[in-house]
């Protein structure tokens, strides 16, 4: 598929997100305007936006542009990791949303408000594998520095207690 084929799938996808969000914030101003919100309406609306924007984005847009189809299964891996943590982050921020109000526990919003976060910054390092911008070896050198790092601070830690040792002495 064209680059330019792909371009048109996108902004048709990104059309479709700019409707979700404006209905939904057409209905927050129709509910300042009014002075008489809905709680259920916004949280149905607010569950309609999240779960479309995870289906346009997630699934929808790499089928429409064959994006499976050119994945390898290290590949394919990181996507099925990436929409777990995705789904993680919205219900997060569903969670979030629908709590944030709720004074008789002040605790569950921010859970879900860290549960966001944790699901953002996850998904974020399986997105770069799955879209082909980090390849499966520069992962594998990734993990090695990570262990040669440990290596040497076990290494440091042991010349310190040492020498910690023969001061005391």
């Amino acid at each position: 598929m064209t680059e330019e084929k792909k371009a048109k799938i996108r902004k048709g996808i990104l059309a479709a997100e700019i409707l979700l969000a404006a209905v939904l914030l057409g209905y927050i101003v129709f509910g300042l305007v009014t002075k008489n919100p809905n709680q259920k309406v916004f949280n149905i609306l607010a569950v309609i936006l999240v779960v479309g924007f995870v289906v346009l984005n997630d699934f929808l847009e790499p089928y429409l542009t064959k994006a499976f189809e050119e994945m390898d299964s290290y590949r394919m891996e990181a996507y099925k990791k990436y929409l777990l943590w995705d789904i993680a982050a919205m219900a997060g921020l569903l969670i979030f949303v629908f709590n944030i109000s709720n004074t008789d526990d002040s605790t569950l919003f921010i859970v879900g408000i860290a549960l966001y976060f944790i699901g953002t910054k996850q998904k974020r390092t399986y997105q770069s594998v799955y879209l082909g911008e980090v390849t499966k070896d520069d992962v594998e050198a990734a993990k090695a520095a990570v262990v040669d790092a440990e290596t040497v601070k076990i290494d440091n830690t042991e010349e310190v207690q040492e020498a910690s040792e023969a001061v005391e002495e």
